[in-house]
Formats: structure tokens, C-alpha cells, sequence
């Protein structure tokens, strides 16, 4: 299909009746290396049972067994305040949040990781009445005005992190549950 013909409004919309698999809609959304970085993220996410699952408009929330939540994954295009930093073309990855992020104090050594971890801390953008000023504590570093950990738009080096960490979240969260 040619991209330009798409109706993204109208994609999105009728996301609510079919919830789509991930799978079905990623390739009509992102391209070159970043549809085949975010097809790598999924297919390790489902080799290693963790599950992402439709749960609003271009959004899969990744679950493990009993059904969990470690993560989330996000397309561009929509019109909600919290993803309008970014759009058709681009993908994240989001809601690492774990147990108060307690897993990222394994990495707190770990140079290359604290650094991904922190470059990837998004400012506050005022998304919701409930926002506020957040101070939040990464990988042992205080960020204050901060709305969250986002990887958007992983590179393959990044992937491979972010991997790293959706594993550690994963294991800290049934670890403490």
C-alpha cells in the first residue's frame, strides 16, 4: 500500500473495534530502520514471553506472565497531548517506570546504561492536570520537571539497551510481586 494514500485519522480511529496486533500496523506507520528496529524489539519481546497487547490508539502495552505490565510501546500520529512530541514515522518506548524504577539501581555502575538511561529522561511537557512537578531519581541521578524515561526512535545500539532494561524491569517486577 502507498503511504500517501493512508488516512491516519481514520487508521487510529478504528483501532478502538479491531486492536490490532503490533505486528499489523508498525509497517504502516514507520519505515527503513526504524520499522525494522521496532519489528527486532517485538520479536524479542514475544521470544521472551512478553506480550504487547493493543490498550488505546497506537499504543501496545507489553505484558508477561499474569499478565504484568513491563512496558510500553507507542507509534506517532495521534493527537493526545502526552505523544504529540512526536509523530507518523516515529516509535517509542515507554512506561519503564517498574517499581519505582528500583531495577535501573542495577545499572548505576554501568556507565554506557546510566547514560543511555538519563539521555533518554523527557522533560516536562505539562501532558496532564496530574503532571506537576515530578522530581524522579534514574539510575541513581535526580531529574526535577520530569515527565518520564522514553526511548524514542531507538538505534540498534540503543535497542540493545533498552532491551537490557525491559529484561531487568521484567525480572524486578515478578521478583517483588
Amino acid at each position: 500500500m502507498d503511504k500517501t494514500e493512508i488516512n491516519y485519522d481514520e487508521l487510529i480511529k478504528t483501532q478502538k473495534n479491531t486492536k490490532p496486533a503490533i505486528e499489523d500496523i508498525l509497517e504502516l506507520f514507520l519505515e527503513g530502520d526504524r520499522l525494522k528496529n521496532a519489528l527486532n524489539f517485538v520479536a524479542y519481546l514475544r521470544e521472551n514471553n512478553m506480550n504487547p497487547r493493543w490498550c488505546a490508539a497506537n499504543s501496545w502495552r507489553v505484558t508477561g506472565k499474569k499478565s504484568k505490565p513491563i512496558c510500553r510501546i507507542d507509534l506517532g500520529g495521534t493527537k493526545h497531548i502526552w505523544t504529540s512530541h512526536f509523530g507518523i514515522g516515529d516509535w517509542q518506548i515507554s512506561e519503564l517506570e517498574g517499581l519505582e524504577r528500583k531495577y535501573l539501581d542495577d545499572f548505576v555502575s554501568d556507565n554506557e546504561v546510566s547514560t543511555f538511561v538519563w539521555d533518554n529522561i523527557k522533560p516536562c511537557q505539562k501532558c496532564s492536570d496530574k503532571c506537576g512537578n515530578r522530581h524522579r531519581t534514574y539510575a541513581g541521578k535526580d531529574f526535577a520537571h520530569c515527565c518520564g524515561f522514553v526511548i524514542k526512535n531507538p538505534e540498534p545500539k540503543g535497542l540493545d539497551i533498552a532491551k537490557k532494561l525491559v529484561e531487568a524491569n521484567k525480572n524486578h517486577i515478578y521478583a517483588n510481586a
